[in-house]
C-alpha cells in the first residue's frame, strides 16, 4: 500500500524524536569517565541500540516518500535532523558495543546528505557539481549516453571490488566528467528512444551503484561528493529499470545491502498495469512541451498547458501510461489535456478504446465528453510535429 504524506509526516517525527533520545543517551555515555562503572556502560550501550532499532524501518519509508513525490517541505525537515545523526554517529564510532548503530547512523546521515543535495543543489553547488557544470541536460547523442554509461558501468566495476579506504576518492576521480547534467540526459536519451538495449546496460549494476552511494565516507569532502553522485546513479538506474525495462528495481539488489540500501527500492514505482503501446510515446518531450507552450487564445489564453511547479515528469508519466489523469488534471487547461488524452490513445496504444474510457472515468467524465475539445490549430501542429504518430 502507497505511503500517504501523513504516514511520512508521522515516521519524520518518530525519527526526530528516535535521534535526539538516542543522542541524549549517546551524551551521557561519552560525558563517563574512563574509570566509570563497566556495567552502566553496557547498559547505556544496550539502550542506545534498542532505541535505535526503528532508525532502518523509519528511513526508509522517509527517503521513499520524499523521493517518489518530490516533497521538498519534507525533504527540508528531514535534513534537519543531520548535524545531531553525525553528532550521534560520530559517538557511537568510538565503541566497540555500538558497532551497528554506528552503521545505522552513518546510514542516516549521509542519506541525508545526499536528499540535501538533490533536492536543494543551488546552496551547496560546489559539492553537488563540482566540475561547475550547467544543472540543465543537454540532448545526448546515443553514442554519447553509451560512452557516459561506459564510464559509470567502470567506475561501479572498480570500486565495487576495491574494499580500501580509498575507494571514496577513486570513485571520485573516475566520475569526474560525469555530472548530474548528464546523468539526466543519459535517462532522458533513454526514455526518449525507448532505448531497452542501452536501458539494460546502464542497469545493470544496480545493486552495486546504490551500496556504494551509502557507503559511509567519513569526512572526506571528495569521498562524499563520489557517494551523492552515486546516489544520483542509483535512483536514476530505479526509474530506468521500472519505466523502461518494467522490472521491480528491489529483485536486483542481493540481501547483503538489503539495510543498506531498503530506502531506494521503491523509487519511482507505478502502481497498477501500464497500457500497450503500439510505439514509443516521448513524454518527457510530452511534458516540455505542455509546460512551456502557452495558450494562444480564449479564457485561458497566456497560461501554461501544464503546471510544471504542481506537476512533476514523473506525475506526467504515469498519468499517461496509466490512462489515470486523476492527479494531473486539476493543473492543465483542461480542453488541451482532453485533447492530448484523445490523439494519443488513438495513435500509440493498442486498446485505445479502453485507454480513453480509462482516461475519461480520471477526468470524471464519459468518454463522448473527453472527446469534445476546442481545437487551435497552433497547438495541434505542434503535437502533430512533436508526435509523430498523430495524423
Amino acid at each position: 500500500m502507497e505511503k500517504s504524506r501523513f504516514n511520512a509526516v508521522n515516521d519524520l517525527f518518530k525519527l526526530s524524536n528516535v535521534i535526539s533520545e538516542s543522542l541524549k543517551l549517546a551524551e551521557s555515555l561519552a560525558d563517563k569517565s574512563s574509570g566509570s562503572d563497566e556495567t552502566d556502560c553496557k547498559d547505556i550501550c544496550r539502550n542506545v541500540r534498542y532505541s535505535l532499532k526503528p532508525l532502518p524501518f523509519l528511513l526508509a519509508g522517509i527517503r521513499e516518500y520524499v523521493t517518489e513525490h518530490e516533497d521538498k517541505e519534507l525533504a527540508r525537515k528531514f535534513v534537519e535532523l543531520h548535524d545531531d545523526t553525525k553528532r550521534l554517529h560520530d559517538i557511537c564510532s568510538k565503541y566497540a558495543d555500538l558497532n551497528k548503530a554506528a552503521f545505522r547512523t552513518g546510514v542516516a546521515y549521509l542519506s541525508m546528505e545526499v536528499i540535501r543535495q538533490y533536492f536543494f543543489p543551488e546552496k551547496e553547488q560546489e559539492q553537488v557539481s563540482p566540475e561547475g557544470s550547467d544543472s540543465s541536460p543537454k540532448p545526448m547523442t546515443r553514442t554519447e549516453a553509451t560512452d557516459c554509461i561506459d564510464t559509470i558501468r567502470a567506475a561501479i566495476r572498480k570500486c565495487a571490488k576495491d574494499s580500501d579506504g580509498n575507494r571514496g576518492k577513486e570513485m571520485y576521480a573516475m566520475l569526474a566528467k560525469v555530472d548530474k547534467a548528464k546523468i539526466q540526459a543519459v535517462k532522458e536519451y533513454i526514455v526518449n528512444a525507448n532505448d531497452k538495449d542501452l536501458a539494460q546496460l546502464f542497469t545493470e549494476y544496480f545493486a552495486e551503484a546504490v551500496h556504494l552511494s551509502m557507503l559511509p565516507q567519513n569526512d572526506d569532502v571528495k569521498a562524499q561528493s563520489a557517494g551523492i553522485k552515486m546516489f544520483h546513479i542509483a535512483m536514476t538506474m530505479g526509474y530506468v529499470k521500472r519505466n523502461v525495462l518494467h522490472e521491480s528495481a528491489s529483485k536486483a539488489i542481493s540481501p547483503c545491502i538489503e539495510e543498506v540500501s531498503s530506502g531506494f527500492t521503491a523509487t519511482d514505482t507505478m502502481q497498477g498495469s501500464a497500457f500497450s503501446t503500439t510505439a514509443q510515446v516521448p513524454v518527457l518531450r510530452l511534458y516540455r512541451f505542455l509546460t512551456t507552450f502557452t495558450v494562444q487564445s480564449g479564457p485561458d489564453k497566456g497560461k501554461p498547458l501544464l503546471d510544471g511547479n504542481a506537476v512533476s515528469d514523473r506525475d506526467f508519466l504515469r498519468a499517461v501510461m496509466r490512462a489515470d489523469y486523476s492527479t494531473i488534471y486539476g493543473s492543465c487547461v483542461k480542453g488541451k489535456m482532453r485533447c492530448v488524452a484523445i490523439l494519443l490513445s488513438k495513435a500509440y496504444f493498442k486498446d485505445w478504446k479502453g485507454y480513453r474510457v480509462s482516461a475519461a472515468r480520471s477526468m470524471g467524465l464519459t468518454p463522448e465528453s473527453l472527446a469534445k475539445y476546442n481545437v487551435e490549430k497552433t497547438f495541434i501542429a505542434k503535437l502533430k510535429e512533436l508526435l509523430p504518430m498523430i495524423k
